[in-house]
């Protein structure tokens, strides 16, 4: 049984707005850069001979990324939150980063939950849904628990790793609404249609048929992207790599964009 309406515990135990110390600021008061990481799997230490697609990362490196990104005044929010923003609900400060994890293998549980507890930081895991619980992939118990911390937020990465970019209608819709309705049964109560495309593989169409079935919210790779609040499309959004990057790095691209 699915609840409809989170608690206020659970609301409180999701904002991490609320406590930010720092100014914060409307959509149509400041232009402010909002940056999304990307992350695949995590492994310690790194398979660096198998790894051809430098799709690994340790823990260690994890845990530095975001120490480095919190110590230089960085506020980590959500998806969920972003949106609201972007409808004028909430004001955000001028440093925020987001978090996310493609595909759900296992290393998302054993090496960065740990972390994203130790920092009490949000992160977002694009999950598979045929591919949960199967070798190198994180269970359902997995994600239910690391789901109720409010520190991570479960959302479709597709019900099958497919391109859906060469899919009809019917099917990709079908595909992603599938796949959200079993994470909400799995989860146990509603949650917003948030999806992000296996490989980028996405279409002007596939933008359009997915925003018109709910999903306002489309993650892109577009690798080194760094949104901007001034033309943010929330359909298109880019990304940057962290998995073997660090700190400093992230930083690094965030400061020179433009």
């Amino acid at each position: 049984m699915l609840n409809s309406e989170p608690t206020q515990e659970e609301k409180n135990k999701k904002d991490f707005i609320a406590n930010v110390k720092e100014k914060v600021y409307k959509k149509n008061e400041k232009n402010i850069k909002i940056p999304i990481l990307i992350y695949h799997n995590f492994r310690t230490p790194i398979p660096y001979q198998e790894d051809i697609y430098k799709l690994f990362s340790s823990k260690a490196n994890f845990e530095e990324n975001v120490k480095t990104l919190l110590d230089n005044g960085y506020t980590i929010i959500t998806l969920e939150d972003l949106y609201k923003y972007s409808k004028g609900e909430i004001g955000l400060p001028e440093k925020v980063v987001i978090i996310t994890m493609d595909d759900g293998q296992v290393g998302c549980y054993t090496d960065a939950f740990p972390v994203l507890k130790k920092y009490n930081v949000p992160a977002t895991i694009f999950i598979v849904n045929t591919l949960v619980g199967t070798e190198d992939y994180f269970s359902w118990e997995q994600a239910k628990e690391m789901y109720d911390t409010g520190l991570v937020q479960i959302h479709c990465h597709g019900y099958n790793h497919s391109a859906y970019d060469s899919v009809q209608k019917e099917e990709l819709i079908s595909d992603y609404n599938k796949s959200h309705k079993e994470i909400e049964e799995k989860m146990g109560e509603k949650s917003q249609k948030i999806m992000a495309y296996p490989a980028g593989k996405s279409s002007e169409n596939t933008i359009k048929w997915l925003k018109e079935a709910g999903f306002e919210i489309q993650v892109q790779t577009r690798y080194g992207t760094v949104n901007k609040s001034k033309d943010l499309d929330l359909t298109n959004l880019g990304r940057i790599r962290g998995e073997r990057a660090k700190g400093q790095e992230i930083i690094n691209i965030i400061n020179a964009s433009n």
